[in-house]
């Protein structure tokens, strides 16, 4: 059996997990997700096969703690009145807005996608995960991840063209002019 190293496995993947979940997430702090998903991978070791590719299981363990965290952030929700006087929250770091206005905007279009869409365009377009590796992530079929890619990216292409965006002529990042010609 081969020996695997979380160390390696640190050194080769952190950059793609951090991606995943700044994309996955809308937060650009991730640090705590990102050792998360490497704490539990180190516990869990001995229970991966090696029947996928290691960059898989670890972007499936940090989805998996991203929806977890998600679950039981509604839950508190929906309780934490009984708890605590409401009060204005204070801005976190987590409300950090990401630096260039294009990549909010793009940020905001790949948001407005829908919850399968948008993990299929993190996974396939941003990490350049393959159909199978991102069908595995997801559990659903290779032609399944392939269909929903190709209407993901339909779609921003119509919601940055709705915020100015000339995704034909100019290249993707310039910004149609609002004055007449």
């Amino acid at each position: 059996m081969k020996e695997y190293s979380i160390e390696d496995w640190f050194e080769k993947y952190e950059r793609d997990i951090t991606s995943f979940l700044i994309y996955y997430t809308g937060f650009t702090d991730v640090e705590d997700l990102v050792q998360d998903t490497f704490l539990i991978a180190m516990n869990k070791l001995s229970k991966f096969k090696g029947n996928s590719h290691p960059k898989t299981w670890l972007i499936a363990i940090a989805r998996n703690i991203v929806i977890d965290r998600y679950r039981r952030k509604k839950v508190w929700q929906r309780i934490r009145h009984y708890f605590i006087a409401d009060r204005e929250q204070v801005p976190g770091s987590e409300d950090i807005i990401i630096q260039s206005l294009e990549q909010r905007q793009l940020y905001d279009a790949i948001d407005r996608l829908s919850s399968q869409q948008k993990e299929v365009v993190i996974l396939r377009g941003i990490l350049e995960l393959s159909s199978n590796d991102t069908g595995e992530i997801l559990k659903c079929s290779p032609n399944n991840v392939n269909v929903t890619y190709h209407r993901a990216l339909k779609k921003l292409k119509e919601f940055l063209e709705e915020e100015g965006f000339d995704l034909e002529g100019n290249g993707a990042n310039q910004r149609k002019s609002k004055e007449p010609s």
